[in-house]
C-alpha cells in the first residue's frame, strides 16, 4: 500500500512539472460529480442482487496539450464506488458496499470541435476505506483488494471555463479477496463537472 501511495505522489509531482514546462501551457482545474457504480460478476448469484449506489466523485485535473487536437489529462480523484445488495433468501436484508478510492485516470482526449471531445484512458484506484452498510455497519477494508484497475470512455462538453464530461468505467479485475466464495468487478457511470483554472490568453489586437 505505501508503494502505491508513493508511485501516486510522484505520478502527481512528475505530471505538475511537465505541465509547466509545456506549451501551450498546461491547463488545471477542479472537478466534481457523481458516480453511479455497481457490480459485474462472472458468477451467477440467484440469491442475490444488486443495484446501482450513488457516490461522490471529486479532485483535480490536468490537461496537456498536444499536437493535432490530442491532450493527456491525468486526474487525481476521490472516488465513492460500490454497490447497493439485496439478499433475496430467507434471510433477506439490504447492504451497501462502499468503497471509497484514491483514483488515477489518465486519458487521452481528442478535440472533434470547440465544444465537443472525447476521450479513453485508464485507471488506477487505490482503497482508503470499504464498509458494509446494514445493520450494524462493519468494516471490510481488509476484505477488498487495495488496488483496482479500470478502463475508461467517454465525451466532454466544454464551455469557455467549464467542463462536462460523462464516462463509463470498466473494472478489469476480481475486487474481493475470497475469489473462491464471491467475485465481484467495479464499474459505473460517471457524469462531473469542471472549473478550469488557466484562462485562455487573449489574442492581441492588430
Amino acid at each position: 500500500m505505501r508503494k502505491v501511495l508513493a508511485v501516486a505522489i510522484a505520478v502527481f509531482f512528475c505530471t505538475s512539472l511537465f505541465a509547466q514546462s509545456t506549451k501551450p501551457k498546461a491547463k488545471m482545474g477542479f472537478m466534481a460529480g457523481l458516480n453511479l457504480s455497481g457490480f459485474r460478476s462472472a458468477v451467477d448469484y440467484p440469491d442475490v442482487k444488486n443495484d446501482i449506489l450513488p457516490g461522490l466523485v471529486a479532485g483535480i485535473f490536468v490537461n496537456i496539450p498536444l499536437p493535432s487536437h490530442f491532450s493527456i489529462q491525468p486526474e487525481f480523484l476521490y472516488s465513492q464506488m460500490g454497490a447497493k445488495s439485496h439478499s433475496i433468501n430467507q434471510w433477506g436484508g439490504t447492504y451497501n458496499f462502499r468503497y471509497n478510492y484514491f483514483a488515477i485516470p489518465v486519458l487521452v482526449r481528442y478535440d472533434i470541435s470547440h465544444c465537443f471531445n472525447v476521450f479513453a484512458g485508464a485507471e488506477g484506484d487505490i482503497l482508503i476505506k470499504a464498509t458494509q452498510r446494514g445493520t450494524p455497519t462493519t468494516n471490510i477494508t481488509y476484505d477488498v483488494k487495495d488496488f483496482d484497475f479500470l478502463y475508461t470512455v467517454g465525451i466532454g462538453a466544454p464551455y469557455k471555463q467549464w467542463r462536462f464530461d460523462l464516462r463509463y468505467l470498466h473494472g478489469s479485475q476480481d475486487v474481493s479477496l475470497n475469489s473462491s466464495e464471491t467475485t465481484f468487478f467495479n464499474q459505473a457511470v460517471q457524469f462531473t463537472i469542471g472549473y478550469q483554472l488557466n484562462k485562455k490568453a487573449k489574442k492581441a489586437k492588430k
